[in-house]
């Protein structure tokens, strides 16, 4: 089962876009795919449930929330097993190639989860507290684990646009990132200063484990890589190039951090109006051959770089 999550500092980049389209794509080709939302935003589990489905279906009782508040005794794992949601629509043209498409929902309270398990790991830089900051960054990868009887091959994760508790633990969870990003300023600055942060908490994990009785152990396979920069909402000039200022952003960045080739181009057409239908634009029949094309060639080099998604 291979993991990845997806994150921007940057809002309105297409992350969420990319998610529910990347996870439909391989799911569509026959494999068992969960998407994982924990961003409070809820923009995925919106994607593919209306909200009053949300409100009366999902809210109550079944989100990343209630997963997160569950009491845990010492070493015992909580699965996510009874959290997972199969959306109807989105799976109706999924099935007939035989996968299937899973989600764990986001909540609009994750907030408060967030600032419980800062409580939780404790503010004193002390052998103990560094023992409970391994043990909740790791409570979602251990959690991931108790999906794999259920056959998954890969999970992709929504992760919130800041570097939180949550969002670290994703990436520790995780085989690889993927960074979705909008070829201008802000975004590309974004992407920077993520690049930075990602080296500072591996070595923080290697720190805490080296501090700790758990050991370098404690960290093994917690060192997830940058799979790449996806260039989303891209625009081109009519001779089928990046308009100008586009590919200056895009050839700085590739300058200084690993890329996709695939990018996205901007569509409000496909990708605004699909929401609205909980069904992704990549499932579309309906869709337009070059937004078919781009993602087509992004899920092909997503699968290239986190290695090959094997049939559950």
């Amino acid at each position: 089962m291979k993991v990845a999550s997806v994150i921007n500092y940057k809002g309105g980049v297409g992350k969420t876009t990319l998610t529910a389209n990347i996870g439909a794509e391989i799911a569509r080709q026959g494999r068992r795919v969960l998407l994982l939302d924990v961003d409070p935003q809820a923009s995925l589990t919106l994607s593919f449930y209306r909200p009053e489905e949300w409100r009366t279906m999902l809210a109550p009782q079944r989100t990343i929330r209630h997963w997160y508040e569950i009491r845990r005794p010492a070493n015992r794992r909580v699965s996510l097993v009874p959290f997972v949601t199969v959306p109807e629509p989105a799976n109706f043209y999924i099935r007939a190639g035989g996968g299937e498409l899973g989600l764990v929902a986001s909540d609009l309270m994750l907030g408060d989860v967030e600032e419980a398990l800062a409580i939780e790991i404790g503010k004193a830089e002390s052998y103990r507290s560094r023992e409970k900051y391994l043990r909740v960054i790791r409570r979602l990868g251990e959690a991931l684990e108790t999906v794999r009887d259920e056959a998954y091959d890969l999970v992709l994760i929504d992760c919130p646009p800041n570097f939180g508790i949550i969002t670290r633990s994703a990436i520790a969870a995780s085989d690889g990132v993927i960074v979705p990003a909008r070829p201008e300023v802000l975004s590309t600055f974004a992407v920077d200063h993520l690049k930075l942060r990602l080296d500072a908490f591996r070595r923080q994990l290697h720190a805490a484990a080296e501090t700790g009785a758990t050991g370098q152990g404690a960290v093994d396979g917690l060192s997830p890589h940058l799979l790449g920069v996806v260039f989303t909402m891209v625009r081109y000039a009519r001779a089928g190039q990046l308009i100008p200022t586009f590919q200056n952003f895009v050839d700085q960045t590739r300058g200084r951090v690993a890329t996709f080739d695939a990018m996205l181009r901007e569509s409000q057409t496909y990708y605004a109006s699909a929401p609205q239908r909980c069904v992704p634009a990549v499932l579309s029949e309906r869709l337009g051959p070059d937004i078919e094309r781009e993602l087509r060639l992004l899920v092909t080099e997503f699968v290239r770089k986190i290695g090959a998604v094997p049939h559950g």
